[in-house]
């Protein structure tokens, strides 16, 4: 099995089995349970601080699909033949945005011209969002269609799209169909329908299915172990305001996190702390955060993962409402950062610029933003090889539209005579 691609869908699994029911989520993909059409991070933020939010206009919004097009178009210039699978990942990043973003059409759009399992995993998770939307029909038909992608000899990526679909049915309320889609033996992939099921379970099964992430968690499997923690963030969503039961699931979670390589442990923090502020658990979370914090600072990262995962981390104080404090942070992530960003390989560098300008972006520093996004794309265009090139452009273009930043003429410039440029040899 692909462990990268496994670790992802955990992420994912804590991105969105976790915290699906909250009003004001916390990370991509969070927000559409509840919430319906996507949230980005800056409304998330206002939600968070009681700030009123504006419909976007048509001109932000003519900006933002222009970007993702932009990044999907930029994606599919790869060539299949020798990077059918770099091609198809990027493709996704720009079809999983459009998701976050409630853009489902475009989304829906994207994925018909997709191919192989990841085609597979797009038409799944939009049938979860129309099972959310109470569209019952197309959500059967999505995950119809998804069960139907040629995979190809992949049999990982089979399972991975028959485990995408059985979330849909869980959340259609058809669980049985959705155990029937995966496999008994695939442990990991049923143990995220368990955490799906998490939000729509009687309150006399809760107990046992705790139970259940406990035996993951003891088995010190990785995958297990997610699971069991990805369950527990679920399972806490739903008990928060049950004091035994919140405090089974936060002595679980403090247990289990210190098992997981340093920039999870700084993720689930993160994801945690959230959960507990988005139901006024306002202590509870701030310690949480700064556990995450104090773990980040304590432990050296590759110069490349640095500002990436450090911005985890000023988002999440800017969600919370303490704004100074994160753009102290900010500042000192970049100050690092600058220095060293020769010494990062060419085609990593981008996206330290790309998480700098996102976190700038939710502090309203427009100048700031404008300038890391400007040297993101300069980044991404020094390596000689058109595939990195292509990727970062597209990588910056979805960033740009997430975030809401509206790029000036200037860098929309920047963006098509990069573009432009992408021939041979890639």
């Amino acid at each position: 099995m692909n462990m990268s691609y496994t670790r992802f869908l955990s992420v994912a699994t804590l991105t969105i089995a976790a915290l699906a029911a909250l009003p004001a989520a916390c990370s991509s993909g969070s927000t559409k349970d509840r919430s319906g059409p996507g949230v980005s991070d800056s409304s998330m933020t206002a939600q968070a601080s009681g700030t009123t939010v504006s419909p976007p206009s048509a001109e932000f919004m003519r900006s933002r699909t222009s970007l993702l097009t932009t990044a999907f178009a930029v994606a599919s210039q790869m060539p299949m033949n020798p990077h059918e699978r770099d091609r198809a990942r990027v493709q996704e990043s720009v079809v999983q945005a459009c998701l976050e973003l409630g853009l489902l059409d475009q989304a829906a759009q994207f994925a018909d011209q997709m191919q192989g399992w990841r085609q597979g995993i797009v038409l799944a998770l939009l049938g979860q969002r129309y099972a959310v939307l109470g569209q019952i029909d197309k959500a059967r038909e999505y995950a119809a269609r998804a069960l139907l992608v040629d995979v190809g000899e992949s049999t990982w990526g089979k399972d991975f799209v028959a485990t995408e679909v059985a979330r849909i049915y869980v959340k259609l309320g058809d669980e049985g169909k959705a155990y029937a889609t995966v496999a008994p033996d695939l442990q990991v992939e049923r143990g995220r329908i368990e955490a799906e099921r998490t939000a729509k379970l009687p309150e006399s099964q809760l107990d046992a299915q705790a139970d259940q992430f406990d035996k993951a968690i003891a088995t010190m499997n990785f995958d297990l172990v997610r699971g069991g923690i990805d369950g527990y963030l679920a399972w806490i969503d739903r008990v928060v305001d049950d004091a035994p039961r919140r405090e089974r699931a936060l002595k679980a979670l403090s247990a289990a996190i210190p098992g997981l390589p340093w920039d999870l442990q700084v993720r689930c923090n993160v994801q945690l702390a959230d959960v507990l502020f988005t139901h006024g658990y306002k202590e509870l979370a701030s310690l949480q955060l700064d556990r995450a914090g104090e773990l980040f600072r304590a432990t050296v990262f590759l110069p490349e993962d640095t500002a990436p995962l450090g911005v985890v981390v000023v988002k999440a104080r800017i969600r919370m409402g303490d704004t100074a404090a994160a753009r102290a942070e900010l500042r000192r992530l970049r100050a690092e950062f600058e220095p060293r960003a020769e010494t990062i390989e060419n085609f990593l560098r981008a996206a330290s610029w790309r998480s700098l300008a996102e976190g700038y972006q939710l502090l309203g520093d427009t100048n700031d933003v404008g300038r890391c996004y400007a040297a993101a794309l300069d980044a991404g265009a020094i390596n000689p090889n058109a595939r990195p090139r292509a990727e970062d452009l597209s990588a910056t273009c979805v960033s740009m539209a997430v975030s809401g930043f509206m790029p000036p003429p200037e860098l929309l410039l920047r963006i098509e005579n990069i573009r432009a440029g992408l021939a041979d040899p890639w």
